[in-house]
């Protein structure tokens, strides 16, 4: 359960900003209470998961989720990039799939669902992510 951040190619950022988003992906790599270090109190995701509730605390549940569903589940961060506060991420969400998630019986098999993302920097902490996951693509493997 940890994220992979080898050599991920870094353009743009500062020093404030890449601590930002490593430690937001640290997060999602099984470390959410660290989101109370980065998100701010109203942070806004977008897409939202239906009834998700703004902030930290509106996207722990999801990160717990994700780690019951997927066996040796980390985060891939591929490219960091940034201008004038908004950061963009391209990476995976990867695991090998224990138990249903999004439909989809567990299977054993390890996958990787590609990651884009756009994160706003406000007052030192993220205020707005827009993502995209290659759902479509994963579940079309998973399911071959």
């Amino acid at each position: 359960m940890t994220s992979t951040y080898s050599s991920p190619r870094v353009l743009g950022t500062t020093d404030k900003e890449r601590q930002l988003v490593e430690t937001l992906y640290r997060a999602i790599g099984g470390e959410p209470d660290l989101l109370d270090d980065v998100l701010s109190p109203d942070w806004e995701d977008i897409p939202s998961i239906p009834d998700q509730p703004p902030g930290p605390a509106g996207m722990k549940p999801h990160i717990v989720a994700f780690h019951e569903a997927f066996a040796d589940a980390h985060v891939i961060v591929h490219d960091i990039v940034a201008s004038s506060g908004l950061v963009a991420v391209r990476g995976a969400l990867a695991g090998t799939l224990r138990s249903e998630f999004l439909g989809v019986p567990p299977n054993g098999k390890y996958d990787e669902i590609a990651i884009h993302e756009f994160h706003e920097i406000d007052n030192g902490l993220i205020r707005r992510s827009w993502h995209l996951e290659d759902l479509h693509g994963w579940m079309t493997r998973m399911n071959a």
